[in-house]
C-alpha cells in the first residue's frame, strides 16, 4: 500500500510541473455547471478545423504552464467547434464572425469578455485576458500603479505585456513599444535579489523576455539552469533550448553570417547541455559545417543525401531560404538547388508551395 500511495503522489507531483491548460471534454450547460460549483468563470475557445491561427495556440500557447496556472486557476475551459455540433448556435449567440474567438462568461452566462485572435507569448495572452476581466489590468490603472513606484511580478508581466501587445496594433509595427517593455523587465530583474529571480512568479521573464542566448538575462537563466524553483525547472529547460535552437537554425539558413568561433561556441554550448539526444543536431552541424566552408557542392550533395534527417522545423526552414543559402554558389549547383525544390513540391501544401517558389525564381534568376 505505501508503494501504491508513493507511486501515486510521485505521479501527480510529476504532472504538476507539466500543467497545461485543461480543456474538458463536456458540454456548454455541462461547463455552466461545473464553474457554478466550482465558484469559477467559463473560458470559451471558438475555433474550426481549418484555422492555423486556432492551431497555433493550441500547440504553442494553451500548453505552456503559465497559461495553464492561470486559466485552470479561474475557468472551467471548454473548446467549441463553431462548425459542429452545438457549436453554430453558441457561436452565433456570442456573435463569433473570426477564429479563434475566446469569450470567458460567468455560471448565470453573462459576457465578461470576449477576445478575437491568438497572441504570439503566453504572457501576451494571459495580459490580454486580465485586461478585460480585471479593473486593476486596465492600461489606466497599470500606468498608474507603475508610476506610484509598485514593482510586482504580477504588474511587470501584465504591463510589458501590454507593450508587446501594442507594437503591432496598427499596421506599421511601433518597435519603441518593444523596447519599453523589454527595458522595464530589464529594469525589473536588475532590483530583484538571486532568490526572487529564481521563483515561479518570474517564470515570465525568461520565457517572454529572452530573444537571443546572449542577452543579459539569458545567460543568468543559462548559468543558474539547475538553480531554479523545481516546479518551473522544465520551462526553463525548454527556453534554453529553444534559444539555442534558433542560433543553429541562423546559422542553417544563413540568416547570420558565418563565424567559425561564434559557431564553434554555439556548438559546444548544445553538446555540454546536452541537447543533441538522438542526433538532433547532428545532421544540421554538417549542413553548417559545408556552408561555413563556402563548399556549395558539397552542401548540395548533403540536401541531395541527407536533407530528409533533418527535424521537420529544420527541413521547412531552409527550404524558406533556399536562394539565400546557395546565393553564392556557381550557375552549376544552383541548377541543382532549384531542381532540388521542384522535386519537393510534390511533399508541400499550398502555402509552402507559395513561398518556396519564390526561392526557386531567385535561384533562376528570375527575381520575385
Amino acid at each position: 500500500m505505501k508503494k501504491i500511495i508513493l507511486f501515486l503522489s510521485v505521479s501527480l507531483f510529476a504532472l504538476s510541473l507539466v500543467a497545461q491548460t485543461n480543456f474538458r471534454d463536456i458540454t456548454y450547460k455541462e461547463a455552466l455547471a461545473a464553474a457554478k460549483a466550482e465558484k469559477k468563470l467559463v473560458f470559451i475557445d471558438f475555433y474550426t478545423s481549418w484555422c492555423g491561427p486556432c492551431k497555433m495556440m493550441m500547440k504553442n500557447i494553451f500548453p505552456l504552464k503559465e497559461v495553464g496556472n492561470y486559466l485552470n486557476s479561474k475557468f472551467v475551459c471548454i473548446k467549441i467547434d463553431a462548425e459542429k455540433g452545438e457549436g453554430p448556435e453558441l457561436a452565433k449567440r456570442y456573435q463569433v464572425k473570426a477564429y479563434p474567438t475566446f469569450v470567458a462568461i460567468n455560471p448565470a452566462e453573462e459576457i465578461l469578455m470576449t477576445k478575437v485572435g491568438g497572441s504570439g507569448s503566453g504572457s501576451g495572452f494571459i495580459g490580454s485576458i486580465d485586461r478585460l476581466i480585471d479593473p486593476d489590468k486596465t492600461p489606466e490603472r497599470m500606468k498608474q500603479r507603475y508610476e506610484s513606484g509598485e514593482r510586482t511580478a504580477d504588474l511587470i508581466s501584465a504591463y510589458a505585456g501590454l507593450k508587446m501587445e501594442e507594437v503591432y496594433k496598427n499596421r506599421q509595427p511601433d518597435m519603441t513599444k518593444k523596447d519599453e517593455a523589454f527595458k522595464m523587465v530589464q529594469d525589473y530583474f536588475d532590483g530583484l535579489k538571486d532568490k526572487e529571480r529564481l521563483a515561479e512568479e518570474n517564470l515570465f521573464i525568461y520565457t517572454s523576455y529572452t530573444e537571443s542566448r546572449v542577452d543579459a538575462i539569458a545567460r543568468y537563466m543559462i548559468a543558474n539552469r539547475d538553480k531554479f524553483a523545481l516546479v518551473i525547472k522544465n520551462d526553463i529547460s525548454d527556453r534554453i533550448k529553444e534559444l539555442y535552437k534558433m542560433d543553429v537554425l541562423n546559422y542553417l539558413t544563413a540568416r547570420v553570417s558565418f563565424n567559425q568561433q561564434q559557431y564553434d561556441i554555439v556548438k559546444k554550448g548544445v553538446m555540454d547541455l546536452g541537447l543533441n539526444k538522438d542526433n538532433y543536431y547532428t545532421t544540421a552541424f554538417r549542413f553548417i559545417e559545408s556552408y561555413g566552408k563556402g563548399d556549395m557542392d558539397a552542401l548540395m550533395k548533403l540536401c541531395e543525401k541527407e536533407y530528409d534527417q533533418l527535424n521537420d522545423d529544420y527541413k521547412s526552414s531552409l527550404m524558406y531560404s533556399f536562394a539565400d543559402v546557395f546565393a553564392n554558389a556557381d550557375e552549376a549547383v544552383k541548377k541543382r538547388a532549384a531542381k532540388f525544390i521542384r522535386h519537393s513540391f510534390l511533399d508541400m501544401d499550398a502555402t509552402m508551395i507559395m513561398f518556396v517558389a519564390q526561392q526557386l525564381m531567385r535561384l533562376e534568376g528570375k527575381g520575385y
